[in-house]
């Protein structure tokens, strides 16, 4: 009998990937207004959705850790990211309806980051793994610096079809501190402690006004369109800290499969919930 209630409070990895999905979903009922155009009720459900992004990042680690070709595993994240955000590009420019979001790109950025590093350390005696594994994690914010100098010289139009390909980790859904966050919790592997480093950030995120981000003291580099940070400081964001609870009921196991259930789900149902909401004004 105990053994039966120990599993019942257990999730596995496709668990909880339905978990992230439906909280996910229900966030986008409430940013596209689905059922009602009640902004408390519409906040409800955001509220409810902050934990699917954190719940998605620890299931990108998870599946970086368990993974048995990582090259490849990064390789249909970045894929997957571009695919999307050419989709978002038409569909912004024929709607004139901009932000449709994409957070594969902090994903990739999380998977890759992690990928290079443990390259680092754990073949740190063959100089050719060591420097190919440092341009993967030094190149990318070549790509920072590259969107900065394009945009304050009035290159807007290159950096935009630039950043299809090549975007910025440091403007990232969810920001540069997310991508941050998985790496820390794949090298610590220890839930409890990646938890509580995540409570932390949540409460940080809690307590920081969103107005320090947009400060005019603040270098050029760092304005909230070249470094975007801020938006984890924005209105309820700290109630991500929700996805906690899932995190500690995590088995380890992978459960079944279907690997490309969010590739598929995750930019087709925001595609429904914007027409819905686009055809509808």
């Amino acid at each position: 009998m105990q053994a039966n209630t120990k599993h019942f409070f257990q999730l596995n990895a496709f668990q909880l990937k339905l978990m992230a999905l439906i909280t996910m979903t229900i966030d986008h009922f409430g940013a596209y207004q689905t059922f009602t155009i009640n902004q408390a009720i519409n906040d409800g459900l955001r509220i409810i959705g902050r934990a699917a992004a954190p719940l998605f990042l620890f299931l990108v680690t998870e599946g970086l850790r368990h993974t048995h070709d990582k090259a490849k595993y990064i390789l249909r994240l970045y894929t997957a990211g571009v695919i999307i955000e050419i989709i978002n590009r038409i569909i912004e420019k024929n709607t004139e309806t901009p932000g449709l979001g994409n957070t594969l790109p902090m994903f990739f950025y999380t998977a890759l980051f992690a990928f290079c590093t443990e390259q680092m350390i754990h073949h740190r005696d063959q100089i050719k793994t060591v420097c190919t594994a440092a341009c993967g994690l030094l190149l990318p914010f070549l790509f920072y610096i590259l969107h900065v100098l394009l945009l304050e010289n009035g290159f807007s139009t290159e950096w935009y079809l630039i950043s299809i390909f090549f975007p910025s980790p440091l403007h990232v859904d969810y920001s540069i501190l997310f991508v941050l966050l998985g790496t820390a919790w794949y090298f610590i592997d220890n839930r409890i402690i990646n938890c509580a480093i995540f409570a932390f950030l949540s409460l940080i995120c809690k307590i920081v006004p969103v107005s320090v981000f947009f400060s005019t003291a603040l270098p050029m580099w760092f304005r909230p369109v070249y470094f975007d940070v801020f938006s984890l400081f924005i209105d309820t964001q700290w109630c991500m800290c929700f996805a906690v609870p899932f995190m500690l009921l995590y088995n380890g196991e992978k459960g079944r499969g279907l690997k490309y259930l969010f590739y598929i789900y995750y930019p087709l149902h925001v595609y429904i919930l914007f027409f819905i909401q686009y055809l509808r004004n």
